[in-house]
């Protein structure tokens, strides 16, 4: 009987594992459907800011109360821009330190070399890398940053030539600490406020932002941004996720007074 070898394959390496990259795309909140990208002034704004800054390979600040869109309007803007080139510096935790923000730009920039044990060292690297490519530093939720964060991307930002450009995306709390320090303060190239929407953009901006919204009364429209949103988009997107519900309740193809109320209730 004649009896024939097999070779088992040879194992094969193993997938290198992709770099790590944050899912940038603005994200509609509560995961809203049917909802619509408006060009708001707001978002407008804040595309002038981004475009301006990354041109001018400067430091500037996006920052305002919290559910008015900075964050929203920062992500689209970058998803029209080479997403290698984004280095965004988002974080699980809270207050996070300059080491967290070294490692983080490590990771982003996907470098294949051992990462540097001090942080001298890992200064120099970023010093090195950084200018070989024209990155965007995007810090969103900065007001969570600590004042030594600010600081070590100023010195980074110093050092640099060429200079990347970086985005502060924050609350006030954010703001006011670039502001307190004369050599950030000096260095910040456009200074964006968010305000919340007035009543004549609410009523050309939410009709626009979901169906649900289509042909209503612009008295509904006020009475919902007065009693409750208060020009807020994450208000608005929380009450329009109950009114959307309240259709399906009272099975009703059009919303209406009744339909506020039993929503507003729910808020």
């Amino acid at each position: 009987m004649t009896t024939t070898a097999t070779t088992a394959a040879p194992p094969q390496p193993p997938e290198s594992a992709a770099p790590r990259r944050p899912d940038l795309r603005p994200q509609f909140f509560l995961g809203l459907e049917d909802s619509s990208l408006v060009a708001t002034d707001t978002l407008l704004q804040i595309k002038d800011t981004v475009v301006d800054t990354v041109e001018s390979r400067a430091m500037s600040v996006v920052y305002g109360d919290a559910g008015l869109g900075k964050s929203f309007g920062t992500r689209a803007t970058i998803q029209e821009m080479n997403p290698d080139l984004i280095l965004p510096l988002d974080f699980a935790r809270s207050r996070p330190g300059p080491k967290d923000l070294r490692e983080e730009l490590f990771h982003q920039m996907n470098l294949s070399c051992k990462m540097p044990g001090t942080p001298t060292a890992f200064d120099k690297l970023l010093r090195e890398t950084l200018p070989r490519r024209p990155y965007v530093i995007v810090c969103d939720e900065a007001q969570q940053y600590r004042r030594e964060n600010f600081e070590f991307l100023r010195k980074l930002w110093d050092t640099c030539d060429p200079k990347p450009a970086i985005l502060f995306v924050g609350g006030r709390e954010a703001y006011e600490t670039l502001q307190s320090d004369p050599a950030l303060a000096s260095r910040i190239y456009i200074r964006l406020e968010i305000l919340a929407m007035t009543e004549d953009e609410v009523l050309r901006t939410v009709p626009d932002s979901h169906p649900v919204w289509r042909g209503a009364d612009e008295a509904l429209l006020k009475r919902v941004d007065t009693q409750y949103a208060l020009g807020s988009f994450r208000e608005w997107v929380k009450v329009t996720k109950h009114v959307v519900k309240g259709m399906e309740h009272f099975k009703a193809d059009k919303v209406d007074d009744r339909i506020v109320d039993w929503a507003l209730k729910r808020c």
